[in-house]
This record gives structure tokens, C-alpha cells and sequence, in this order.
């Protein structure tokens, strides 16, 4: 947790552009800032480092209660656009009101006291409610910054620089062969619409060997064992 009395003597300038170099340089610091209090490095470093890693597939499974949604696909895409803030990000989701939820949750941190005296204001000319762009792009771009999609939409014309897939599956929609291949299929899909050097991280819990993380462990990775775990591929 950041301590306010280290910067004390600091000039107001000086003073917050430190605080957003330590936040925009240590993801589980601006987790905190965000007040992500029940999330600790003991219990979610591992996600938090497959997020941080290089690698341009990630995939995370942990079961349900853990917090990868609000790490994942609130403050994840949050930070990303704060470093990059020409990035164009989709929140996707099995359903889409899920993905307006993480935006909506997106919005009220970006509007809250503590992050408009760190970060300014940063509500862009586009803020709806499935789709919003920050002020600080120096590019014009057809995309906003931060997206919301779901499983059955189609993005037709659209390019994206990350893409997060959350929780696609569900009891529903993994019961068998036919109900799971409509999300790798959506999978298959969204391949299209990122970007060749784009960043594709899928998050959720395991339902059966027929949903989608079944088809990565199985049919891209090789893996043997479906277990829950973080990968990249």
C-alpha cells in the first residue's frame, strides 16, 4: 500500500508524477489503489504475473470467487490504457451485460476522488455504456479504448489490440459438444479481429472437456490433465 508520508516534501507536481510511475509500474500496487483490499500478492501472484508476461495467449483458470474478473477484466484493461493510451481494448464475455458490468466498474473507478487526483480526469469524446475512449489518445482511431462484447456479436470491421475473454463458458453453454463449439467458434472468431501482435487472454472456471479451455489444454497445448492453472500459448 502506497504511504502518502514518503512523497510529503515533495513539489504537488513532482510529487503525483512519482506516485504514477510506482502505479504504472507495478500492477499489484495499482490493484490497491484501486482498493482491491482482499487481493494479496501471497494468493493472486500468479495471475497477476501471467497478465504481466509477454506472452500474447494467456490463459487463467480458477474457480469462481477469486477475483480474476475484477484483476482481470476491471483493472487490467484500466491500467493497460493508463501506459498505452492508444491501445483498443474488448471486454468479452459469455453474456453482455457481464461486460457492461466490468465497463461500468471501469467508469466509476476513472470518476472516483482518489484516481482523479492521481490521473485527472480522463472521460473521453466517447463514453457510453458499452464503449468508452480517453482523453489522452494521440491517435484517431475507429475503435475506443476500452469495448464491450459478448459471445454470438460480431465485431464486424473492428481491430483490437487486447482482447479478454471472461468466463465464456457457463453450465448452460458447456452441456455438450454442439453448445460448447458456438464459444470456440466465437473464439475462433475474435482471432480475426486482433491484431497479428495483439494480446489474447482468456479467464475462467472449468465446466466440462468440451468448453474452451478444455479445447486449449487439449487441442493447442497438448495437455493431457485438464487442470486449473495459468498458462501461456
Amino acid at each position: 500500500m502506497i504511504k502518502p508520508n514518503v512523497f510529503d516534501n515533495l513539489p504537488q507536481v513532482s510529487k503525483i508524477d512519482i506516485i504514477q510511475t510506482f502505479l504504472l509500474n507495478n500492477f499489484y500496487q495499482f490493484l490497491l489503489f484501486l482498493e482491491y483490499t482482499d487481493i494479496s500478492k501471497y494468493s493472486h501472484s500468479e495471475i497477476i504475473t501471467c497478465l504481466q508476461s509477454p506472452g500474447a495467449r494467456k490463459l487463467i483458470t480458477v474457480p469462481r470467487g477469486c477475483f480474476k474478473s475484477s484483476i482481470a477484466s476491471i483493472a487490467y484493461p484500466l491500467w493497460r490504457v493508463l501506459k498505452q493510451p492508444n491501445l483498443r481494448i474488448l471486454i468479452d464475455t459469455e453474456v453482455y451485460g457481464n461486460s457492461i458490468t466490468y465497463l461500468r466498474s471501469v467508469k466509476a473507478h476513472m470518476k472516483s476522488y482518489s484516481f482523479q487526483q492521481i490521473f485527472g480526469d480522463l472521460e473521453g469524446d466517447v463514453w457510453q455504456e458499452g464503449a468508452i475512449t480517453f482523453n489522452t489518445r494521440t491517435k484517431t482511431l475507429k475503435e475506443a479504448s476500452i469495448t464491450c462484447g459478448a459471445v454470438g456479436t460480431t465485431k464486424v470491421g473492428q481491430h483490437y489490440d487486447i482482447i479478454i475473454g471472461d468466463d465464456y463458458n457457463s453450465a448452460s453453454n458447456s452441456r455438450s459438444k454442439e453448445s460448447a463449439r458456438g464459444v470456440i467458434d466465437h473464439y475462433r472468431y475474435n482471432l480475426s479481429i486482433l491484431e497479428p501482435t495483439g494480446e489474447y487472454i482468456i479467464i475462467g472456471t472449468r465446466y466440462s472437456e468440451n468448453d474452451l479451455i478444455g479445447f486449449i489444454l487439449r487441442d493447442i497445448l497438448n495437455c493431457k490433465e485438464l487442470a486449473e492453472g495459468n498458462f501461456n500459448f
